[in-house]
Formats: structure tokens, C-alpha cells, sequence
């Protein structure tokens, strides 16, 4: 029989416990698919292309909507096991995107060459945002033609915007300290979200505690 100093010493365990296997639901990683999101924060930095073309790249952060609970996506779970589950589970997540580039139109006093042609994906990303291009006569590469002129789109112009993430997964990358390849997901493209509300400066700034999420 222990005596009353061994039994002090000895830290509990707590005892018997149980395990469930009916309640035993493995997590389910965030599938790809489209979300509903906000834009939190934008980068910008200008870079040469290629040695020969300069851009403005764009790097958004986006936070998942409140209204991806109302949407249910195709996973597989820890397990392996596709599984259908609500996109509740990933409300509030942030994600980094795809970056994209603007290329820039050279003035007199540039020494770099022109893009136009490779504008399409962001003029697919000003359109998700609701800005529109327009017509108009320029002269490239000393030859006039008409063209789609689109907008200077800015950080302010995008922190808030509500928008249509299609997230897909990244680029992997090997990490230093442990050696593992890890694939993140990002926003790869972008599409409107009609129905989406912008954000408000309360709401960016954290102070939502109105809302369910």
C-alpha cells in the first residue's frame, strides 16, 4: 500500500476516458474551388519583366466571406475520404494571391519595350472589381492603334472590395527548418461577386463583433 507521501507526489491523470468513433470526424483541408471574399490589405511593386518589359504587380490578401457558409465544396479529409463540407469551416481564413501584372506603357524617357498583349489577366482582374476599360487611340511601338485603356487601379481602390476568389493551389515550396514540401493554396484568379457588400472601415480595421464570424 503507498503511503500518504507517494500518493501526494504522483500527478493524476485524470482517470478513464472513452473514444467515439461515430463522433470521430477528421479535418478537412480547404478544398479548391470559388469563395466569396474581401480584400484586407494589396501590395504593389514594380519590376522588370523579361529584360525587356516593366510591370506593376499586384499581391492581394483576401479574408473569406461570412456568405461561403451558404456554399458547399468537394474535399478529402485527413483520412482520405472525399468528403462534401460546408464552407463555414474556412470563413474568416486569409489567403494570399496569385500576382498579378500590369504592364506598363513606356513614355518618351523609357528605355523599356511595351506589353499590351499581356494585360488580359489584369484587365480581368480590374473587371472583377467592377472597373470597366474603355476605348481609345494610342500610338505603340510607333503605329497607332485602338485599343482597351484600363484603369490605374490602386490599394485603396481594391482594401474592402468584395470579389470572387478561385483558389487553387500555389507553387510548392521547401521549408528550411524541417525540410518538408508544403503547397499552400492562393486566390489564382478573380471574378465578380455580385451580391458581395463592401467592407466597412469598422469591419477592416477587426472591430466586428456584430457579426458571426
Amino acid at each position: 500500500m503507498a503511503d500518504i507521501g507517494s500518493v501526494l507526489d504522483t500527478p493524476s491523470t485524470g482517470g478513464s476516458t472513452y473514444y467515439d468513433e461515430s463522433q470521430d470526424t477528421p479535418p478537412v483541408p480547404m478544398p479548391e474551388g470559388n469563395y466569396p471574399a474581401h480584400v484586407v490589405d494589396c501590395a504593389t511593386a514594380t519590376r522588370d519583366v523579361r529584360g525587356k518589359h516593366k510591370a506593376v504587380i499586384y499581391n492581394l490578401k483576401v479574408k473569406i466571406a461570412k456568405e461561403a457558409g451558404n456554399m458547399e465544396y468537394n474535399g478529402v479529409d485527413m483520412d482520405g475520404n472525399k468528403v462534401t463540407v460546408n464552407g463555414s469551416k474556412y470563413v474568416g481564413r486569409e489567403l494570399r494571391s496569385a500576382g498579378i501584372f500590369k504592364f506598363l506603357h513606356p513614355t518618351d524617357d523609357d528605355d523599356f519595350e511595351s506589353n499590351p498583349g499581356g494585360n488580359r489577366g489584369y484587365m480581368s482582374f480590374c473587371e472583377a472589381f467592377g472597373f470597366e476599360p474603355k476605348q481609345v487611340e494610342v500610338e505603340i511601338n510607333g503605329q497607332k492603334s485602338t485599343v482597351k485603356e484600363i484603369p490605374d487601379v490602386t490599394a485603396d481602390d481594391l482594401v474592402g472590395k468584395p470579389v470572387m476568389c478561385v483558389v487553387r493551389k500555389g507553387k510548392p515550396w521547401t521549408s528550411e527548418r524541417d525540410g518538408k514540401t508544403r503547397t499552400p493554396l492562393e486566390a489564382k484568379y478573380f471574378n465578380v461577386w455580385n451580391e458581395g457588400a463592401e467592407l466597412s472601415d469598422k469591419e477592416l480595421d477587426g472591430d466586428d463583433d456584430d457579426l458571426p464570424f
